[in-house]
């Protein structure tokens, strides 16, 4: 007999977790949604292969989605709405026409940055080998750590004159 309370999971919560994966919702959406607490949602993805699989198969299928708007926004589009006048014999007319979105250079931008990271990623690779750097910096660090250790023994020098000054002119 398994010890502790049984489980409430039950397979149709693998089909209801790809529905809210599908339409956005996140694991702490998707536990709520199901009455559970985000680590018992973690624990069904670790013991119930259907149950992570929903959710991989839900949340490809919304990464889709935003993958496509975000290539439409980059490139443009057009898509046919309507228009509702009313007619002088006092009727409501519906009139279909083109809207059309222009590009957008930052989506078209974050699109190339993710799709072609080399001649489009936003970071810049460095211009100089890493190990130059390392070096340069560490020439920098031993010089200021010399410069700190002059200035150490000064004071220190200063501070045993002053001492010794101090007792001897004392009776």
């Amino acid at each position: 007999m398994p010890a502790g309370r049984p489980s409430p999971y039950k397979p149709e919560f693998a089909r209801i977790a790809e529905r809210l994966c599908r339409n956005g919702a996140t694991d702490i959406e998707v536990a709520d949604i199901l009455g559970i607490s985000v680590r018992t949602f973690y624990r069904w993805c670790l013991l119930h292969d259907e149950f992570t699989a929903a959710v991989r198969v839900g949340k490809d299928a919304a990464d889709d989605r935003v993958e496509r708007a975000l290539y439409q926004r980059a490139v443009g589009y057009d898509y046919t709405a309507e228009k509702i006048v009313t007619t002088r014999d006092g009727g409501p007319v519906a009139i279909p026409y083109t809207m059309h979105i222009p590009a957008d250079v930052r989506a078209a931008l974050h699109w190339l940055a993710i799709r072609r990271p080399k001649p489009w990623a936003r970071v810049p690779e460095p211009d100089t080998d890493i190990a130059q750097i390392i070096a340069e910096r560490r020439q920098q660090v031993a010089q200021e750590s010399r410069q700190q250790a002059v200035e150490n023994a000064t004071r220190f020098r200063v501070a045993v004159e002053a001492e010794v000054t101090r007792r001897l002119a004392a009776p």
